[in-house]
């Protein structure tokens, strides 16, 4: 499977940071906290990995992978899925971008959004969260 990366459509609030589809764009320079979380899904018969990275401005950002285990599904009409998240400082100069990537080990693990839901009532899952917070001045 390829990478593909994780697109992001909605933004809740925006101070000097933008959002075009997957660019996360910082408007000035610093260190910058990346915090996400993606909701997965699996619908195979066997155990799974998930790959996930970032980068910055197109390029890699070393050892940023992390590797989640997907259990299998837990039967034919209920797949395992779980909610993963973790953050990373970046130092950023004013225009940089950082995306995130992932890619998996079986077309049967899926990036997932949950409508709303009763008894009782839930609100949505979105598919993927991301917030970029500065931090402080950029580091030397």
């Amino acid at each position: 499977i390829s990478a593909t990366l994780m697109t992001l459509n909605t933004t809740d609030f925006a101070n000097g940071v933008s959002i075009s589809s997957s660019k996360i764009t910082v408007a000035n320079a610093g260190m910058y906290n990346l915090q996400f979380s993606v909701q997965l899904e699996s619908t195979d018969v066997a155990p799974q990995d998930v790959y996930i990275w970032l980068k910055q401005n197109g390029t890699d950002i070393t050892g940023s992978t992390g590797i989640v285990g997907m259990p299998a599904r837990k039967s034919a009409i209920d797949p395992f899925h779980a909610i993963y998240g973790w953050n990373y400082f970046i130092n950023m100069a004013a225009n940089d971008y950082v995306q995130i990537y992932w890619s998996t080990t079986s077309a049967n693990v899926t990036i997932q959004y949950y409508a709303s839901s009763g008894t009782p009532t839930k609100p949505s899952t979105q598919s993927v969260v991301a917030t970029l917070s500065f931090v402080s001045a950029p580091s030397t």
